[in-house]
């Protein structure tokens, strides 16, 4: 029996990092790509990366909008990259907050960042080797679920970023494509 190997990853969170977290986006036509983004995503890409978002979406369970709409725009998302030639092949979601005001969705789970949930049933149903990949997030949340669920965390923060120390230890870099050009020189 021939077993396939798993493959390296980049999963990443999706407002903040794949666009400007404008706070609550459901609106397509609100979407603003951060510069470089495209790029990014493409080298990591063409460096044998598949790629695939995980993101927490408490605006559900807070009555914003519903999972129906989360699920239509990241489709709408996949769509954009995919006119740039850039393939996200899944997007996982968590809807659940445990304070939220939507009973079907106010409930603790094992999904919302930093928890590994998501990341963990990307692994299994894509066959993902998490030990290879990247959960790249823009807070310490999405580091602490990549960590987690066994991938290196990596943290993007525009603007000054704090000793030499820190930027080793949070794998911090401030932007996607700083990131992906260190991935690219390994």
């Amino acid at each position: 029996m021939n077993i396939p190997a798993l493959s390296p990853a980049v999963i990443l969170d999706r407002d903040g990092i794949l666009h400007r977290d404008t706070g609550y986006l459901i609106r397509f036509e609100e979407l603003e790509p951060i510069p470089g983004t495209e790029d990014a995503l493409r080298l990591l890409q063409d460096k044998g990366f598949r790629l695939f978002v995980a993101s927490n979406q408490s605006g559900v369970a807070r009555g914003f909008f519903s999972l129906e709409d989360v699920l239509a725009l990241n489709a709408k998302i996949q769509g954009f990259f995919l006119e740039k030639g850039v393939r996200i092949e899944d997007f996982a979601v968590c809807p659940q907050l445990p304070e939220g005001k939507m009973a079907a969705y106010a409930v603790t789970c094992d999904c919302r960042k930093p928890k590994p949930g998501m990341l963990l049933d990307l692994a299994t149903r894509h066959g993902l080797d998490l030990s290879r990949s990247y959960m790249v997030g823009d807070s310490v949340r999405d580091v602490e679920a990549g960590v987690s669920a066994g991938a290196t965390g990596v943290l993007i923060r525009p603007g000054p970023i704090g000793t030499a120390a820190d930027k080793e230890r949070l794998n911090e870099y401030p932007t996607l494509l700083d990131f992906a050009h260190s991935v690219v020189r390994v």
